[in-house]
């Protein structure tokens, strides 16, 4: 009788187990799926391929996107324009070489530094120099002429000995130099071509306002038609000091756009698709963009443009008046009885151009010592660098109005400018006609039989054996290099063993070859170079000047 309820509770705990095994395994079964459905969201199966999407929609507002739009549309106005610019310098022999890429000079000596980018030079240990080298620098320029010329920074092409300028087009040019002022820092040079070139629009920069959009344009670590954006972040900056002597007598537009070496010469442009500056410097200790750049605005650089084309110099105004170099503090303004608070105190007047002191500009005027410049020609005057500045920007000849307080008394003097040759010796004009003669270049090679020990270790027939390539020459343009003796070690020139496919079995066949070739003709040189291991075919060319 007590057997039976025994039996049925052993069951009812069996059918129990059995229940909750069934419910783990589901919940088993449940999990893994969840986690394998997740892992093959997102790890994709191994034949699917990625494809560019091209049905996307804008996330920016329109404002945005029409921004983005006018950068595009000024990037590809302006770039046909603007040029890069390879110089050569040729550097004669010094007693002391340095064992590294050039410095430049300012690199040492201030923070501000905006030169051309500059390559290695061509060199070698001291003690085994060759007569002559050549310095190779970087930098861009804007066409602003269909004739084909150039506007650039003087510190770019400065003891150039050939200027070579490529176009957007990839299309390459030598130019000259039409003329240069190092006090402003710009240079014009010039292309010849049998069409007209593209050209850029000059703006107004006086009409640049602190906030304005603009992009930078140039060759900035050799990255040809770099277009970087900013704003202006001051308009008629003035600096007492720089990267030259000459940097306070300019006002530059300054800027947070990205530019660096290889970008000197280039165009600081509006959105208007317009010049409004040069780019020519920037502020940094690390030889690189801080966010701080200064350009030559174009109401300068085109003054001096036009003086260049014109006849070749660039003059400057000379008021003939000492200044005090000291701050006009508020009690000085009490003193003198200037309500303004600020001006130039006149210390002396001194003379003009070639005139004895007291007899100058302002002297004939009837402006005294003591007096206190607080305006020119409607310009206020606040400080000295002020009237230092406006009057470098005139030219000689021209009469201004100037406003001074004389014992708290306002008087008006019209002052007929002279003209400041102090200056002279940093400009340089190099003749600008058309039609002056162009330097012709040489070939600059050097060469003889081969070596018997070059000869038989490389088991060939012949060729004409390069011993040495002249520095700046075409030969050097094209690649060929001769003998160099490093660490004691003398590595071998080039061996020449074709020209136009005609076989090259000695000196004598190479000269007789360059002989028959005419002006302008060219010729394609095979070659072996063997400085670097098992010997390799090249193939240069040449055109006999």
């Amino acid at each position: 009788m007590n057997a039976q309820p025994e039996r049925n509770g052993t069951s009812v705990k069996k059918l129990f187990g059995f229940f909750m095994v069934l419910v783990v395994l589901g919940l088993g079964i449940g999990i893994g799926t969840l986690i394998s459905d997740r892992v093959d969201a997102t790890a994709p199966p191994g034949d699917s391929q990625l494809e560019i999407q091209t049905d996307g929609k804008p996330v920016a507002g329109e404002d945005v996107l029409a921004l983005s739009r006018a950068f595009e549309e000024v990037a590809s106005r302006m770039e046909p324009a603007v040029v890069n610019i390879n110089t050569e310098e040729l550097i004669e022999r010094r007693s002391q070489v340095p064992d590294q890429m050039p410095r430049e000079p300012l690199n040492e000596l201030f923070p501000w530094w905006f030169g051309p980018e500059q390559m290695p030079e061509r060199q070698m240990p001291e003690r085994q120099m060759p007569e002559r080298q050549m310095r190779y620098s970087l930098g861009s320029g804007v066409i602003v002429d269909p004739k084909g010329y150039i506007v650039t920074n003087d510190h770019v092409v400065r003891e150039a000995t050939r200027i070579k300028v490529s176009l957007a087009d990839n299309s390459e040019y030598m130019a000259r130099v039409i003329g240069t002022d190092e006090v402003s820092d710009i240079a014009v040079i010039k292309i010849d071509g049998d069409k007209d070139f593209p050209f850029a629009r000059i703006g107004d920069s006086r009409k640049m306002k602190v906030g304005d959009w603009v992009i930078a344009i140039g060759s900035p670590f050799s990255l040809d038609q770099t277009v970087t954006a900013g704003i202006i972040s001051a308009s008629g900056r003035l600096l007492t000091e720089g990267p030259s002597d000459y940097t306070e007598f300019n006002d530059y537009l300054q800027t947070d756009a990205a530019i660096n070496p290889g970008n000197s010469g280039g165009p600081l442009v509006n959105m208007n698709a317009e010049v409004v500056g040069i780019n020519s410097f920037i502020s940094t200790s690390t030889m690189s963009s801080a966010g701080v750049g200064f350009a030559v605005p174009s109401h300068l650089f085109v003054s001096v443009y036009n003086q260049i084309l014109e006849t070749g110099k660039v003059r400057r105004g000379l008021l003939g008046i000492g200044l005090n170099n000291r701050p006009f503090t508020p009690a000085m303004a009490e003193y003198f009885g200037v309500k303004q608070g600020s001006g130039v105190l006149v210390t002396m007047v001194t003379g003009g151009a070639g005139s004895d002191e007291g007899t100058g500009p302002a002297a004939k005027a009837g402006i005294q010592p003591k007096d206190v410049v607080v305006e020119l020609d409607g310009k206020k005057i606040f400080d000295d660098q002020d009237l230092l500045v406006a009057v470098a920007q005139m030219l000689p000849g021209k009469t201004v109005n100037v406003k001074v307080i004389r014992k708290g008394q306002e008087k008006n003097f019209q002052v007929t400018l002279a003209e400041r040759t102090d200056l002279e010796q940093a400009s340089s004009g190099y003749g600008f006609a058309d039609e002056d003669e162009k330097p012709e270049p040489e070939i600059g090679l050097e060469f003889d039989d081969i070596p018997r020990r070059i000869l038989q270790s490389l088991k060939i027939e012949g060729g004409a054996y390069v011993t040495s390539v002249i520095p700046g020459g075409l030969a050097s343009d094209a690649g060929l290099s001769g003998e160099i003796q490093l660490w004691g070690e003398v590595l071998p020139g080039d061996i020449i063993i074709s020209a136009n496919e005609n076989p090259i079995r000695s000196a004598q066949d190479l000269l007789d070859y360059f002989q028959k070739m005419k002006s302008g003709e060219a010729v394609i040189l095979e070659f072996l170079y063997l400085k670097q291991g098992a010997p390799s075919t090249h193939y240069t060319s040449i055109v006999k000047p």
